[in-house]
């Protein structure tokens, strides 16, 4: 051989190894409800491109993929996702989506698989709670062990309630409302709660005379624990009946992940009283902060065609949180030697992820120490937020969320 030859040859060796070298894959997995709440899952998703985006999508030599992997809402659907990720040997983490259920339902074989889980949307109380240090799921997000809480809190003392009616999902996370806001109804020193159950994809609260039972019990404000469909379907009764009937809505988020704010608008909301909880930070926020500011720019730069104002973060938490999460994760996978043996990567990120412990700005704050080891005498391990920082809120005459000031 020629030693011209030979000597391209040799460069275009060197120069495959570095292209090699430099595209090594990691994936994270979104899995989420692209089928019912396809908001809430879009707008998790941008916000972990939009965190990706700032590190090129690339940590140590790593490219970062993102795979959309739909549970519509389905138990069994997402535990078959989770076995796909086990299958995959450049799956590292999955983030799931605005759900409770697939996560507590799944929660032990998530955790005996070592099945590294952020939670930036689904608030049901047992989700971090698996009774063990070897507790792989992390969120950051509302907690149902807090929120339940500040919502009776609002209710009795912004709303003036003395008979809060809850009107709850079936479902495990109806169920974790239900403990958590039965216990803040007792330190309010109020009975034990009237409560209404009802499933998914209900189609009336009125044609069953649930909404007019409600009433006749005498209750002075209702607390609500549904996603938006149901949200909707409850938010058209209540406008449906005789304006002195009419009750204080106290809800949780979950209305907050699809298009309610499109079918009960601003025109409509004028007619109910109508509170959400959200995380203390909105885009909406006068004056926005330099880090929401910057995020907010490059949203705009990122998704030209869907976000040209605050205004079109359509399912803002799902955004502000998975924007945050994927920060933290970030900025855990930097701090270790990543190599070839996935299992190792996802303990390594893992235990990175408990010993954060310098400052990482966020939207919603700056975290110190975000998490932990988890233990049953350190049961918020796994939660970076916590009752301080949540807020109530509301939709305005734009359809944005403002945050109320704080008041309890």
């Amino acid at each position: 051989m020629c030693k011209p030859c030979f000597s391209l040859s040799l460069l275009l060796l060197f120069s495959f190894a570095s292209w090699a070298e430099t595209t090594k894959t990691l994936r994270l997995y979104h899995d989420a409800d692209w089928s019912n709440h396809v908001e809430s899952a879009e707008y998790i998703w941008r916000g972990v491109e939009l965190a990706l985006s700032e590190v090129d999508h690339t940590v140590q030599g790593y490219r970062i993929e993102l795979v959309k992997k739909n549970h519509s809402g389905n138990v069994v659907r997402s535990l078959r996702n989770n076995k796909d990720f086990l299958k995959d040997d450049k799956a590292l983490a999955i983030i799931s989506g605005i759900h409770s259920p697939p996560l507590i339902k799944n929660r032990r074989f998530i955790n005996e698989s070592q099945i590294l889980t952020l939670v930036p949307w689904a608030a049901g109380g047992p989700i971090t709670r698996y009774p063990s240090a070897n507790n792989w799921v992390y969120r950051l997000s509302v907690d149902d062990t807090k929120a339940g809480g500040v919502l009776i809190n609002y209710a009795v003392k912004a709303k003036a309630c003395k008979q809060p009616h809850l009107l709850l999902e079936s479902s495990p996370w109806g169920d974790s409302n239900l403990k958590n806001m039965s216990v803040a109804l007792k330190a309010n020193n109020l009975p034990p709660p009237e409560v209404t159950r009802f499933n998914w994809n209900v189609k009336s609260f009125t044609a069953s005379g649930i909404l007019l039972d409600i009433v006749a019990k005498g209750a002075d404000c209702i607390v609500l624990v549904s996603n938006a469909p149901e949200g909707v379907q409850f938010s058209t009764a209540m406008i449906g009946l005789d304006a002195s009937k009419r009750l204080p809505i106290i809800s949780h988020w979950g209305i907050t992940g699809g298009d309610f704010h499109e079918k009960i608008n601003a025109e409509k909301r004028k007619e109910i009283d109508l509170s959400f909880i959200q995380s203390c930070f909105s885009f909406n926020q006068v004056p926005l902060s330099s880090k929401g500011l910057k995020v907010l720019k490059k949203a705009k730069q990122l998704f030209p065609s869907e976000i040209k104002s605050a205004q079109d973060i359509r399912s803002p938490v799902g955004f502000i949180h998975a924007y945050d999460i994927t920060t933290l994760l970030l900025a855990a996978m930097k701090t270790v030697n990543l190599g070839d043996d996935i299992k190792e990567n996802r303990a390594l990120v893992r235990s990175a992820l408990e010993a954060i412990d310098r400052p990482i700005e966020g939207l919603v704050k700056t975290y110190s120490k975000p998490f932990s080891v988890y233990s049953e005498k350190n049961t918020d391990a796994h939660e970076a937020l916590g009752e301080s920082d949540y807020c109530m809120a509301f939709y305005n005459d734009n359809n944005a969320i403002v945050l109320h000031k704080r008041s309890i």
